[in-house]
């Protein structure tokens, strides 16, 4: 389940209620039946948005799986993923810059909002060599993501379970790094784990809200937590933070 904030017109983008809060779910069909039947169920549960893996569009086929996405209304919120621009999943920076650039292009052709871009941890590289090879790699890619109005979601931890994903920079947090990349196309993605996710996660699942990033909730995570409870935590801690903000505003 991934989480994200619609930003609503004529309100300040940092000033988000609960009803801005948009919600989706993961596409699990590898067959044209089976993704008629999921699809069907998450319409009569009221989803609207879903995230899909490249994997599943080659399986299935790019045309069928646009064609009931469509018939149902079904919005694509993000398409996974690509990049490993430190050579950490196997392709070289080229390969990797290329293949996202393929994957902001079949992101354009769903629709889709984002296309989620692993950076590749440090590897053997020293930090500084590390740092300049993500950061060329996403800018390699930010025309396309400009022109086709794709967001690239860079995760902030772990997505897959291991680390080899996951680009840590050494002189900023996390988010401050995605801020000094100083484009809206180039956001984050915080995974959430656990029982107590926001314990890993202070205040920082807050401004990547705010700021277009995506929270995504792992299997294990919403087993335990229960969705509408992860839902419920999040729409209060918000509604809390911009009263706060609204408050300081008026006394300043």
């Amino acid at each position: 389940m991934d989480v994200l904030l619609e930003p609503l017109p004529f309100v300040n983008s940092r000033n988000h209620s609960a009803s801005d809060i948009r919600v989706s779910e993961a596409l699990n069909a590898t067959t044209l039946a089976e993704l008629v039947g999921e699809v069907s169920e998450l319409t009569r549960r009221g989803i609207a948005m879903v995230s899909i893996r490249r994997q599943q569009i080659l399986r299935i086929g790019p045309a069928p799986l646009q064609h009931v996405l469509a018939d149902s209304g079904l919005e694509v919120s993000s398409i996974g993923f690509a990049g490993g621009f430190t050579g950490t999943l196997g392709r070289g920076y080229k390969q990797a810059v290329d293949d996202t650039r393929r994957a902001i292009e079949l992101a354009a052709e769903f629709r889709a909002r984002s296309v989620i871009v692993v950076a590749g941890s440090r590897n053997l590289h020293t930090r500084r060599h590390a740092e300049r090879i993500v950061r060329d790699g996403l800018n390699d890619c930010l025309d396309d993501a400009l022109r086709l109005r794709v967001t690239m979601l860079v995760p902030m931890n772990s997505v897959f379970g291991h680390r080899r994903e996951v680009y840590r920079p050494e002189h900023l947090a996390p988010l401050d790094w995605i801020d000094s990349l100083e484009s809206l196309r180039i956001r984050s993605l915080l995974m959430l784990r656990g029982q107590s996710p926001w314990n890993h996660l202070p205040d920082c699942w807050r401004r990547c809200l705010t700021s277009g990033g995506y929270l995504r909730a792992s299997p294990r995570c919403r087993a335990i937590n229960g969705s509408q409870h992860l839902l419920s935590h999040i729409a209060s801690r918000l509604e809390i933070a911009s009263r706060k903000k609204e408050v300081k505003t008026r006394a300043g």
